[in-house]
């Protein structure tokens, strides 16, 4: 017989101990509880700040967090601190949360500013800016109103101008002298005056299409009340596509825009600054728009708009924009995506992933009875529910789904550098949006519909 096939006596009764060893550990190991897992405990903050008019960042404290659960139901409520900041511990990775805070611009009466996010990360610092313009403090800014004198080369006759500051009006005095007038410009005291541009487009003698400009960073007042700048830059003419839509366009330099221009879907070149001294940190800005569908009846108006924006350091990449020539999917009749329980579904219009939803209301203040002003803005994903859902907690006499409501705006956000809808929340929920030119922009396309009820 083969001994390598039959095992001898001992070694059978050794396989047959080491098998029932291994079977009773099995069986241990099977029957162990299993150990509970320790909830992650994270810390959320948002600060809640107000900018004044020369870009100083202060405080904002009349502002309140309500952290929510999927149903939008108030798990708890939540103030800042003298700093404007709020801290929420949770063990959830992503959080639904509401900002409710006073808002007050120019003239009008005060109002509330509501703010909901679907699914933000935890993780992330999320950032509220707040506007309410009778609590502004500029005295910590140096402003100065004057005119400017710009001086450039000899034009036939002037077609447009361009300042990256506003201004009231502007005048020719001659060939070689275009008057600013009413430039309001401020800085933080002791700081540094921003810098600024003026352009000037037109025709020279022979009728060829030209264009001055320069930029200026010294704004203090003189006696004569007028400022005076020396246009060296001259633009060059960059050939256009045959085939484009109309766009608007301009020069990101930091976070101010510079020589904005219209450029008509017939244009065939564009007069471009393309030699100053800043061109190496600059980015062109590029926005071209479809509009589809404009009705308007007694009861009310609706349009349906396409739009995409395309930021890059190559001016013929940026003129390349275009918006999406079809009619996105939507109830252009009924407007049916939103239903009254307060659920919506966009994903007929696919591959945007982001939908900003907003709400203006006729409320009233519960104490007066008077007509306050009210908006509320959701960021959440193509389908779900909208925080209106259910009850705004400590507001409940104001705001809630069955209030009049003057305008519905809808947005659906695609970027083309995120697949993902927690990059897009990540972005609206933090700093992002006040940078002009940060990756999530530079390629983005939009579907708008807005509706105004009278």
């Amino acid at each position: 017989m083969n001994k390598f096939l039959v095992p001898t006596l001992p070694t059978l009764f050794s396989t047959l101990a080491l098998t029932l060893l291994l079977q009773s550990c099995g069986s241990d190991s099977k029957d162990a509880p299993s150990v509970p897992v320790t909830p992650v405990e994270r810390t959320f903050t948002l600060t809640s700040q107000l900018t004044n008019d020369c870009g100083v960042v202060t405080a904002f404290t009349d502002v309140e967090l309500l952290l929510q659960d999927d149903t939008w139901q108030t798990l708890s409520t939540h103030k800042p601190d003298e700093s404007g900041v709020i801290s929420v511990v949770t063990t959830s990775e992503f959080i639904n949360y509401t900002i409710i805070a006073k808002d007050q611009k120019g003239s009008e009466d005060e109002g509330l500013n509501v703010v909901s996010y679907y699914q933000a990360s935890s993780d992330s610092a999320s950032y509220y800016q707040a506007q309410f313009d009778n609590s502004v403090d500029n005295s910590t800014c140096e402003c100065v109103t004057q005119n400017l004198e710009l001086s450039h080369r000899p034009f036939d006759s002037v077609t447009s101008v361009t300042s990256s500051l506003a201004y009231d009006n502007w005048q020719t005095v001659d060939t070689e002298t275009t008057l600013f007038e009413g430039i309001n410009v401020c800085r933080s005291i002791d700081g540094n005056w921003p810098q600024h541009s003026f352009s000037v487009s037109g025709v020279d003698a022979n009728q060829k299409a030209i264009a001055s400009a320069d930029f200026i960073d010294d704004f203090s007042a003189n006696d004569d009340g007028v400022w005076s700048l020396s246009a060296f830059q001259v633009a060059d003419s960059v050939d256009l596509a045959q085939e484009h839509q109309t766009f608007t366009t301009n020069q990101l330099i930091g976070n101010t825009k510079h020589f904005s221009a219209v450029v008509d879907s017939n244009d065939q070149s564009l007069l471009v600054f393309n030699t100053h001294s800043y061109i190496s940190e600059a980015y062109y800005q590029s926005q071209a728009s479809v509009t589809f569908d404009e009705s308007s009846s007694i009861f009310g108006s609706s349009t349906i708009k396409t739009h995409q924006q395309v930021i890059s350091t190559t001016a013929q990449e940026s003129f390349s924009v275009k918006a999406s020539e079809q009619k996105p999917s939507i109830d252009d009749r009924n407007f049916s995506e939103i239903k009254d329980d307060g659920s919506y579904d966009y994903s007929a219009v696919s591959g945007y992933p982001m939908a900003v939803i907003s709400f203006v209301f006729t409320a009233y203040d519960p104490d007066t009875k008077l007509v306050m002003p009210a908006k509320w803005t959701f960021y959440g994903p193509d389908t779900g529910v909208l925080a209106i859902s259910a009850p705004l907690t400590g507001y409940e006499d104001i705001i809630d789904i069955n209030t009049d409501k003057q305008s519905t705006d809808i947005r659906l956000i695609q970027s083309i550098s995120n697949n993902n809808y927690s990059d897009y929340i990540k972005h609206y929920q933090g700093l992002s949006p006040l940078a002009l030119n940060n990756d999530f922009v530079k390629n983005l396309n939009q579907v708008e519909i807005n509706i105004a009820l009278k």
